[in-house]
């Protein structure tokens, strides 16, 4: 499966700074570990699922955990997507647990609580890419085209951004809530840039499926635009295209072929 690189964004130490300069330690570091659970959730269930997410990058506004490919099942990508917000609810469930056999813990785990009862509960709004809009888009292609619903999510998204930069906006009057601020800002930036963490790559299969999965054959002509074939790449199968060039198969490109290209963007792949 390879090993979880952890990056840090520069904006993300200026911020870092900002919060220990103001005092805010503690509680910046108490929320750096839920978020770092919190991620590792996702990265566990989908290692266990078979799927590869090898990147996990700390933004100002949240945390980016990418893979490489869009190669996943609806009901897994559902399960990757609730594991977050479930292990943060699990934490709440057990601390508060402590405090009724040892109210000593109280004081000790009150703000990791607040921290994992916020985050989960944060993750779970229904805008994309977070962990409700996630769960949306998965549970509505069963019914619906994915591209139309991640099109109509980002607006939804975009709208929440800016119901949230107003509700900052009036805060300034009152009094300053700057988790508004980074709420809008993480749903303006993940709206404009949130295509790259929507995917999982399949490793493993034979490992991790307890029946074979049928294999997609297409024939495609060499001067093909290989972002077409995406759509013809889906979760509960392998996808092959058999290229033709004067009705003679020339070259046979399989789904990681395709993914490749998109990652590595060569326009000379063919």
């Amino acid at each position: 499966m390879g090993t979880l690189k952890i990056s840090i964004h520069p904006t993300f130490i200026f911020f870092a700074f900002i919060l220990v300069y103001f005092g805010w330690t503690d509680t910046f570091l108490i929320y750096i570990i839920v978020l770092f659970i919190h991620e590792y959730a996702h990265y566990f269930t989908a290692k266990k699922l078979g799927y590869k997410l090898d990147k996990m990058l700390f933004m100002p506004y949240g945390v980016c955990l990418t893979g490489n490919s869009n190669n996943f099942e609806k009901n897994h990508e559902m399960l990757i997507a609730i594991a977050g917000p479930a292990v943060n609810l699990i934490l709440v469930i057990i601390c508060v647990c402590l405090w009724w056999c040892f109210p000593i813990t109280y004081h000790y785990t009150l703000d990791f609580v607040f921290s994992n009862l916020s985050l989960g509960l944060f993750n779970l709004m229904p805008f994309f890419p977070m962990d409700g809009g996630r769960l949306m888009v998965a549970s509505l292609s069963y019914k619906f085209n994915k591209n139309k619903i991640l099109k109509t999510m980002k607006i939804v998204s975009i709208a929440g951004g800016i119901i949230f930069a107003c509700l900052f906006l009036l805060s300034v009057f009152y009094s300053l809530n700057l988790t508004l601020f980074f709420i809008s800002v993480f749903l303006f930036t993940s709206s404009i840039d949130g295509g790259q963490n929507l995917y999982y790559e399949r490793v493993d299969v034979e490992k991790n499926t307890n029946k074979p999965l049928p294999v997609k054959i297409y024939a495609v002509n060499k001067s093909c635009d290989m972002y077409k074939l995406l759509k013809y790449i889906k979760g509960n199968n392998l996808t092959q295209f058999y290229v033709m060039d004067k009705g003679k198969v020339i070259r046979i490109i399989t789904e990681q072929d395709v993914l490749k290209y998109i990652t590595n963007k060569n326009k000379d792949y063919l």
